[in-house]
């Protein structure tokens, strides 16, 4: 396994090339690159200096363009000579085709973390862009179980993000300030933002020719848990440091930091400087809804003249409501069956009032009711009649 980072100055090119498993650099041009400063001249020269350093530049065009801005981009890429350069980073397919015609015998790394979570989708992508594809950068929300597997099985080399900003939001418009312009190609804009409903809690954000980024205040850390990817093959780990960079410097203290993720990772992390965090690396819940979902076809066979209300939603501990399906008397109901399938009892201290919040004797059909919190029961339960 080897690291690789984001560079902007000689000074980060030294510190990588004391890292004997750093063997990449990222090199982020204005014109190609979402978050990039460097200018063209500055990008040829790191890459140059790059190699006398043992290291390999790889051209950053992450940017996704529409056919018009990717007409006008190329245009421009005439003027370069991208075989300075050991491989090409892009997260357009366009940006693929292009250089798949023109440079065919430039390497690939894909970037991938967008949409790309399934196994079918990455075999897809190597499949595409088979001959040319080196690498595939995988996304953050795939927890560690599926990278391990990905890492066993796609036919290409697979990289992750080890430590950085996590990405919550990106649009191509300027949300910030008036649109920073080509000519001020060292525009680069940073800001804390505020939500009204969490001004508390700060989030960082850029602004930058290509768009504007919002990021999560915590970072995130795998650094300490990389025993089970190393093991499965993981070609490469990328250590994300640019919001750390001052003066131009975008890698500051890789040399340490690379030293001390074999020899301490975990004090590593407890003094990293902001809080850190793997949200999706161990578990990942954005499908645990979809058993629930699927449950309600466990209680259909109630939906008959028994079942007098459905649960509509309420608030935890507070309340719930319900329509109800057929008229009913409340001395009639006791019990309330849940979309597993549980039947739950209705304690004798919850009253049902309707919507001016008094108290009921009987449910007319239609009607929306209101009645104390009872635990367990969710949207789609149904109350059910003696």
């Amino acid at each position: 396994m080897i690291f690789n980072t984001f560079v902007g100055s000689l000074e980060d090119l030294d510190r990588c090339a004391r890292v004997a498993n750093l063997g990449e650099v990222l090199l982020e041009p204005f014109l190609l690159a979402r978050q990039g400063k460097l200018t063209a001249p500055e990008v040829f020269f790191l890459a140059e200096e790059a190699k006398k350093r043992g290291l390999r530049p790889v051209l950053v065009w992450d940017i996704l363009m529409t056919e018009g801005v990717m007409m006008q981009i190329v245009d421009r890429l005439c003027d370069w000579d991208l075989l300075n350069f050991a491989a090409i980073r892009v997260c357009d397919p366009g940006a693929a085709e292009w250089l798949i015609v023109h440079y065919p015998q430039l390497p690939i790394q894909l970037i991938v973390e967008t949409g790309n979570h399934n196994f079918e989708a990455l075999t897809g992508w190597c499949e595409l862009f088979a001959g040319c594809l080196e690498r595939l950068i995988l996304s953050i929300e795939i927890p560690e179980n599926k990278l391990i597997k990905y890492c066993q099985k796609l036919p290409v080399p697979c990289e992750v993000l080890g430590v950085g900003r996590i990405l919550l939001f990106y649009s191509p418009r300027s949300l910030l300030a008036e649109h920073i312009s080509e000519e001020n190609n060292q525009g680069f804009l940073e800001v804390k933002a505020r939500a009204e409903e969490n001004g508390d809690r700060p989030l960082p954000a850029v602004e930058t020719h290509h768009g504007t980024f919002l990021f999560l205040d915590k970072d995130w850390f795998i650094l300490d848990q990389l025993e089970g990817l190393q093991k499965a093959g993981l070609h490469t780990l990328r250590l994300d440091l640019r919001h750390f960079g001052k003066n131009g410097n975008l890698a500051p203290d890789i040399d340490q930091i690379c030293e001390q993720i074999f020899t301490d990772p975990v004090t590593l992390k407890n003094h990293w400087q902001t809080e850190a965090r793997s949200p999706f690396f161990k578990a990942n819940r954005t499908t645990s809804i979809f058993s629930r979902m699927k449950s309600k076809s466990k209680i259909s066979h109630y939906r008959n003249d028994l079942c007098v209300a459905e649960a509509l939603g309420g608030e935890s501990g507070k309340y719930i409501v319900f329509q109800v399906l057929r008229p009913f008397d409340i001395s009639e109901i006791n019990q309330v069956v849940i979309p597993t399938g549980e039947k739950v009892n209705i304690p004798e201290t919850v009253t049902f009032k309707n919507l001016q919040g008094y108290p009921i004797t009987k449910g007319d059909r239609d009607q929306i009711i209101i009645t104390n919190w009872i635990k367990k029961v969710t949207p789609g339960s149904l109350i059910l009649r003696n």
